[in-house]
C-alpha cells in the first residue's frame, strides 16, 4: 500500500515548493548582504541551505521524469 506523501502530483508540489523555498533563501541572503544586514558567515549558511534545498528538489522532479511509465495510461 502507498502512503498518501508518495504520489506523484504530491511530490512534484514538494519538490516545486522545495524549489521555491531554496530560491527565495537565496535572494534573501543575497539580498540581506548587499544591504549589509548579514554577515560572510550568516551569508554563506543560507548560501548551503538554498543549496541544499534547491538540490533536493530538483533531484526530485528529475525522478518524476526519469522516464518512468506514466500510470494513468
Amino acid at each position: 500500500m502507498m502512503e498518501i506523501g508518495f504520489k506523484l502530483p504530491n511530490r512534484a508540489n514538494r519538490a516545486q515548493l522545495l524549489l521555491t523555498i531554496g530560491t527565495g533563501i537565496f535572494a534573501a541572503g543575497a539580498l540581506g548582504f548587499i544591504a549589509g544586514y548579514l554577515s560572510q558567515g550568516q551569508t554563506s549558511i543560507l548560501g548551503a541551505l538554498s543549496l541544499i534545498l534547491t538540490g533536493v528538489g530538483s533531484s526530485m522532479k528529475r525522478v518524476k521524469y526519469s522516464g518512468a511509465p506514466d500510470p494513468t495510461k
